[in-house]
């Protein structure tokens, strides 16, 4: 199966605080070509000072059976006042076919240490760069805030740019009810892409539904339950 869902990022500005969200747990179905072929499930846990954001994504049904597909994304780190602070991150696909691991810490604001896929990296990168799981809660508040959605990421074992831009406001119905949700889109540069997330205010701009287009495939995660 391909990568489950597709996030969204973090800020290239100078001011990178971020209002953190509230503690929550949701459960997804993944579909692909009009049949479920997964759950997700995410969680945002507080201990003291830090934090951890989880997300764990398992084939179920003909698709388990046939591919025994997960996928684990996780983001621990501080939480300092209201700014969530990243400092392990690691992204876990592995199947039938394949075992792919992405491990890295921030061993200072600017630098990074990790593997990817086995091979050893580091990088120099700017100040508030995030990983792919916390760029979610910065978003989160990004919308809230009206900030700018212009990010840096760190993503199997390079740097990049991420830009995404909002292209309005559209009422949804998913498994876990109908919502009034901001519409944002990935800006791909290739073209070849699309991937669209839906987030509702109602549920402090928690995602409601992303849809990912590539290589004639859409995969969708819809919202089953939220608490």
């Amino acid at each position: 199966m391909q990568r489950f869902i597709i996030a969204a990022g973090l800020t290239l500005f100078t001011s990178l605080a971020v209002a953190a969200p509230d503690a929550f747990q949701a459960s997804y179905t993944v579909t692909a070509k009009g049949l479920e072929m997964g759950v997700m499930t995410t969680s945002l846990r507080y201990n003291g000072n830090t934090y951890t954001y989880q997300k764990r994504t398992e084939a179920n049904g003909l698709a388990a059976l046939l591919s025994g597909d997960t996928l684990t994304e996780r983001s621990t780190g501080k939480k300092n006042g209201e700014e969530l602070i990243p400092a392990q991150y690691m992204h876990h696909h592995k199947n039938k076919k394949k075992d792919k691991k992405d491990e890295f810490s921030f061993v200072t604001p600017t630098q990074t240490s990790g593997t990817f896929n086995g091979t050893a990296y580091q990088l120099t990168v700017p100040d508030g760069t995030l990983d792919m799981a916390t760029l979610e809660l910065y978003l989160m508040d990004a919308l809230a805030a009206g900030k700018p959605l212009n990010y840096h990421i760190v993503s199997r074992g390079k740097l990049q740019d991420y830009r995404l831009r909002n292209v309005g406001k559209e009422t949804i119905s998913v498994p876990a009810g109908e919502y009034d949700c901001e519409k944002v889109e990935v800006v791909h540069t290739d073209g070849e892409r699309q991937t669209i997330l839906w987030l509702a205010p109602k549920l402090n701009y928690a995602i409601v539904q992303v849809r990912h287009k590539e290589d004639g495939d859409t995969i969708e995660t819809r919202l089953k339950q939220y608490q």
